[in-house]
């Protein structure tokens, strides 16, 4: 057993304690189960304690390689459901966005991104977007609009999930798709930030093993979701996105 834990502690990074590192990949289990139940979330529950224990230039590229690895796992054990005829109107949207979206949000402080997203994040739980009259290209403009702030907020699966849930009213069938939406969004991602010049070696260690324990809640979280009804299922995501949203709106006001 220490055997195991020595050869686990060697892969920690220097910037991290032995207590960050392991709580880091404790809670990569724990939120892509929340992931998968509610639908949303878990990104958004992880990055905010990376910010505490990670420094900051290293926050969003590590958490983009890890929700890849969540989201991806998530992909493989819903595939049934996926919905593929929407996934290449999203994908030129994301390239689109992600391309033009820095050079218009670099003096636009990340606060004010988050509090854009919580406003918009209300208006589509509580007064739904109606995407399918605009038929699939509609997705252009919402993979456009979320993968430029995706690149400084880090997590937009709350707006994205709320949008898209108007034109897949199926837990499962929204689930699955969600995951190949931000599957596709956190590669873009992490491949802009390595051309940057990010250092993901360092960070692989902790990376690798925040996949492999994110997996394992994955697959407990799927169990969960094929016993929940979709009417149970919609009720709970529309007051678990409005608690996120209400959460940044108080973060802008009192930060």
């Amino acid at each position: 057993m220490q055997a195991l834990t020595d050869i686990v502690l060697n892969l920690k990074p220097d910037d991290l304690s032995t207590i960050q590192f392991f709580t880091l990949i404790g809670l990569s289990g724990m939120t892509s189960m929340l992931n998968v139940i509610i639908g949303v979330g878990g990104g958004a529950t992880l990055i905010a304690f990376m910010i505490t224990m990670m420094p900051a230039a290293a926050v969003i590229p590590v958490h983009a390689i890890v929700q890849l690895g969540s989201n991806a796992g998530r992909a493989i054990l819903m595939r049934r459901h996926i919905q593929k005829q929407y996934l290449g109107w999203f994908f030129v949207g994301s390239v689109v966005g992600a391309a033009i979206g820095g050079n218009l949000a670099l003096n636009l402080p990340t606060k004010y991104l988050e509090l854009i997203l919580a406003v918009f994040i209300l208006i589509s739980s509580w007064v739904p977007i109606k995407l399918s009259l605009q038929g699939k290209k509609g997705l252009l403009g919402i993979g456009a609009f979320t993968a430029f702030l995706t690149m400084f907020v880090g997590a937009t699966g709350p707006f994205l999930i709320a949008t898209v849930k108007n034109i897949l009213p199926d837990r499962r069938e929204l689930g699955a798709t969600m995951s190949c939406f931000m599957s596709i969004q956190h590669i873009i991602k992490a491949v802009i930030f390595g051309i940057l010049g990010f250092a993901y070696q360092q960070w692989i260690g902790v990376i690798g093993l925040m996949i492999l324990v994110g997996f394992s809640g994955t697959f407990v979280g799927k169990k969960v979701l094929d016993k929940v009804s979709n009417q149970h299922f919609h009720v709970v995501l529309k007051f678990a996105l409005t608690f996120i949203a209400l959460n940044l709106i108080w973060s802008f006001f009192t930060a």
